[in-house]
């Protein structure tokens, strides 16, 4: 390969590199586009089911009222006459009002009429769900909306159907009535359809377009004059030593996060260890490979602690800082002989992406140094928010009060020294502070994100 077509590829390859990751990025966000407006439809047309379910069961408790509220009829006659109201009435072709009395026999139902007088407490759909005493439960409780599978009438297929149920406390009915929501899911499939095929020419365009950019770059490198090559030679170099830059970052984030995880790691396994060796009768020959793989994982640990991350543990995203502060403490305690105490409410989405994993990373630096220095055996971490401020506080009662500044200067390493960068870089405050009787602080504070929009 010749130096022009060297020059020629190279110049190239970012640009397929681009317009491959361009498309890739396309077809990701397009899929997400798809489902976030699925979902909105499905949304909006739920609430208008909603509404309209609302309407009608109040259309129906205001047919029967005068009778349900009549003094003038006896008990068994005033029934009588709102079940013949409540059966006359319907609307659409699958639509329609049932009643149940409290024990769960039915009293109205226009449309399955074999239902009438029998008692159906115990019925459950496809789903293992048990409807009737389900929707007398809800009437009961003020009335609300039930979604459960049932058989549509004009098709004889077993489809979704938004419910709801109202409850006349005199009589004991359960007056209900419900919607299919068939149409809801053909409506989405049309919506979600017409979005998809718009994606399709937009990814037509785009790749046309990328053939056309990526043809007129390799026709004007194609007519570089030799004299260029000069050029071409010294803006090769600035790649290089970009290149090497890139290279020298990328160092020190993997450096970093070798310290913050795989430091964490090799702890809960030296102090494991630890633990074997206080069980293990002194003079056995276990002792010393013990001992020896101990002091491997000392020299692995101070090693690897002078490495910090700057990568977003996945934990974070699949369960959430609250849930993976509490995983965090039950993982330490699990390897150690500390007693972890973790009070956290959740943050949503109150603080970045960044921010969370910045006080995940000061909670894991705060272990590992209690369980290096503090020779504690109680350890609190507290998570909670006020009106403007995030704050996480970690305490032990280990020997930090009792040593006095000399405990701060034993800790400040290059993790106490972690925690205050993470912290600075989203423009919080963090304190480290002697616990009286006992014990050692950190009080971290950082600010909520009000401007980030919810996911």
């Amino acid at each position: 390969m010749n130096y022009k077509t060297k020059l020629i590829f190279i110049a190239l390859l970012p640009i397929i590199l681009i317009s491959v990751a361009t498309v890739f990025v396309v077809n990701y966000q397009s899929t997400q586009l798809v489902r976030t407006q699925g979902d909105i439809v499905e949304k909006m047309y739920l609430e208008l089911k909603r509404t309209e379910l609302e309407n009608y069961i109040k259309l129906a408790e205001g047919a029967v009222t005068p009778t349900y509220n009549s003094n003038l009829k006896t008990r068994r006659t005033a029934q009588r006459e709102a079940t013949e109201i409540l059966r006359k009435m319907s609307y659409g072709e699958d639509n329609y009002f049932f009643v149940y009395d409290k024990d769960g026999t039915n009293i109205v139902n226009p449309r399955l009429t074999y239902f009438v007088g029998g008692n159906w407490i115990g019925l459950k759909n496809g789903e293992g769900k048990n409807i009737v005493r389900d929707m007398i439960k809800i009437g009961q409780e003020g009335g609300g909306f039930y979604e459960h599978v049932w058989r549509k009438p004009s098709s004889g297929n077993y489809v979704n159907k938004l419910a709801i149920a109202a409850y006349l406390p005199r009589w004991g009915w359960m007056l209900g009535t419900g919607i299919y929501l068939d149409d809801v899911t053909s409506k989405v499939n049309a919506v979600q359809s017409e979005i998809q095929k718009t994606i399709r020419q937009t990814r037509i365009y785009l790749l046309l377009l990328m053939t056309a950019v990526i043809a007129t770059t390799t026709m004007i490198l194609a007519s570089l004059q030799l004299s260029e090559q000069r050029l071409a030679d010294a803006k090769l170099k600035k790649l290089t030593a970009r290149i090497v830059e890139i290279q020298e970052d990328e160092r020190k984030r993997v450096s970093r996060e070798l310290h913050d995880s795989i430091s964490q790691l090799l702890v809960s396994a030296r102090y494991g260890i630890e633990a074997a060796l206080g069980q293990t009768r002194k003079g056995t020959k276990i002792i010393q490979p013990i001992e020896k793989s101990m002091t491997t994982l000392d020299a692995a640990i101070s090693e690897v602690r002078r490495i910090s991350m700057d990568l977003r543990p996945s934990v974070l995203d699949d369960i959430g800082l609250a849930a993976a502060l509490k995983g965090l403490g039950k993982e330490f305690e699990a390897h150690s002989k500390f007693n972890v105490t973790v009070d956290a409410q959740p943050m949503h989405d109150l603080l970045t992406d960044e921010a969370k994993t910045a006080l995940y990373r000061v909670v894991q630096e705060a272990l590992t140094n209690i369980a290096k220095h503090a020779q504690a055996t109680e350890i609190t971490i507290t998570l909670n928010k006020t009106k403007s401020k995030i704050q996480l506080e970690i305490k032990d009662n280990g020997q930090g009060a009792a040593l006095g500044d000399h405990f701060l200067q034993k800790t400040a390493g290059l993790g106490l020294r972690n925690m205050q960068e993470r912290i600075d870089n989203h423009g919080g405050d963090i304190q480290f502070k002697l616990v009286k009787p006992t014990g050692f602080g950190i009080l971290v504070s950082l600010p909520i994100n009000i401007s980030r929009p919810k996911a």
